[in-house]
């Protein structure tokens, strides 16, 4: 480990995403769970800790409870120490001042004094909601060694939704002549990584100018660039993933079963850090078949796995079968039923017979449009935390069961592929007429 500068680390954790559906709505990205143990903000923290960097601030804001809950006072990470350690920084209401963080530079700004009293050399601003692994001492070396007002991370480009990535443009030296921020069309090779190195300094001289927009992008990094101030690229070329859609999620998991996973969770030289819960072993009765999947602690195994990641306490019932499909905490999936495709989160029942995620008939109960009353290519079904799934009901690929769905709240037994079933019981087409807002 390369010995570095006086560094704070300020993680940006409090971020709403709608895009994640049911999955977002009583937690913030960073505090989903992952990979059958973890939450993806321990990705960040054990890169904090295996990199030497001790001093950390989580930024939170959006539904915090499951977050704070999950970090604690940080000693799953070695964190809960006298000098240094880790803060969650809350935003309050603060006299002639607005106590809601409106913008990601906004909350750095609002949080200045943490800035100042730490009396680093270095800021290393982070996303939480990121799944990679990476040696942050090497990008402050990086950082210091070009004389850097910024220095922000790189990764290849993805090859879908360039809409969601800022594009960067650098010389064959790495410095940073142009960050395009979510095109319409793929702008280039490399995208940010949402990974940024600033001088304090320069950090806290922008923050303070006058009139100063609240988003650290088009607000701050894009104008050091177009300044010419010293902006450079570090490339990252390992593993990365950004889990702010329903599919980048599941597509980042899926990953962790392959055959041959693009993220290695077992080096013992880089494990990633959480809170483990005392749970009894895994249990696979005398039929169950399993293959290709992570199976946590205290889950119970009596039917078929395959291609998935089963988070602890989950139970899957004889003759059941769970196909690429992610299982949270204590869901219970009784005899019979079948689980496709399907994202299901913690607490759920799934009644004996069901099967989720199947193609089937379009629901008497769902108003379609004649434009949209083709069959939908096959998606993922998400379900809600705390909801219950009736016996033998048949619910259709890309629908979504919101949060806290009851047997009751079903008006019967089909589920249109692209419904929408909320607590009030009603049933809505994701494309086309409704019976109230999706």
């Amino acid at each position: 480990m390369t010995a570095i500068p006086p560094v704070l680390v300020l993680v940006l954790a409090g971020g709403r995403s709608d895009a994640l559906r049911a999955l977002g709505r009583i937690r913030t990205a960073s505090a989903l769970p992952y990979g059958g143990k973890y939450r993806v903000i321990d990705f960040t923290l054990s890169n904090c800790v295996h990199s030497g960097l001790n001093r950390i601030g989580i930024l939170t804001q959006y539904a915090p409870l499951s977050l704070h809950g999950h970090i604690g006072i940080g000693r799953a990470w070695d964190l809960d120490r006298r000098d240094g350690g880790i803060r969650l920084l809350q935003p309050y209401v603060r006299q002639r001042e607005t106590n809601w963080y409106r913008g990601t530079a906004d909350a750095l700004l609002q949080n200045r004094n943490v800035i100042e009293d730490a009396q680093a050399r270095h800021i290393l601003v982070l996303s939480g909601d990121l799944v990679y692994k990476m040696d942050y001492a090497e990008l402050i070396r990086f950082h210091e060694e070009h004389d850097a007002a910024l220095t922000l991370v790189t990764v290849i480009a993805p090859s879908d939704e360039p809409e969601r990535y800022g594009y960067v443009h650098a010389d064959r030296t790495g410095r940073v002549s142009a960050l395009e921020e979510k095109p319409k069309r793929s702008g280039g090779g490399a995208v940010s990584g949402a990974i940024y190195a600033f001088r304090a300094k320069e950090l806290l001289d922008r923050l303070r100018r006058p009139g100063a927009g609240p988003d650290l992008v088009t607000d701050v990094i894009q104008p050091m660039i177009a300044e010419k101030a010293r902006v450079f690229a570090y490339p990252h070329r390992g593993y990365w993933r950004d889990i702010g859609t329903v599919d980048s999620y599941y597509e980042s998991n899926m990953d962790l079963v392959r055959s041959s996973p693009p993220l290695n969770l077992y080096d013992p030289d880089w494990l990633i850090y959480t809170p483990s819960e005392d749970r009894s072993p895994a249990v696979f009765g005398g039929q169950a078949v399993a293959s290709q999947s992570l199976v946590s602690h205290g889950a119970r195994v009596e039917g078929t796995v395959r291609r998935s990641v089963l988070f602890p306490g989950v139970h899957i019932g004889p003759g059941a079968v769970v196909e690429d499909s992610i299982v949270m905490h204590d869901t219970r999936v009784g005899p019979g039923a079948s689980l496709r495709r399907a994202i299901v989160d913690k607490r759920v029942v799934i009644g004996s017979g069901a099967m989720v995620g199947h193609q089937g008939p379009v629901a008497e109960d769902v108003l379609v449009t004649a434009a949209d009353a083709r069959t939908p290519a096959p998606g993922l079904c998400v379900i809600g935390k705390g909801s219950v799934i009736p016996a033998s009901t048949r619910i259709g690929p890309d629908a979504l069961i919101e949060i806290g769905v009851s047997e009751r709240d079903f008006p019967g037994r089909e589920v249109a592929a692209g419904a929408v079933v909320r607590p009030s019981g009603r049933v809505a087409a994701a494309r086309g007429a409704t019976r109230g807002p999706v």
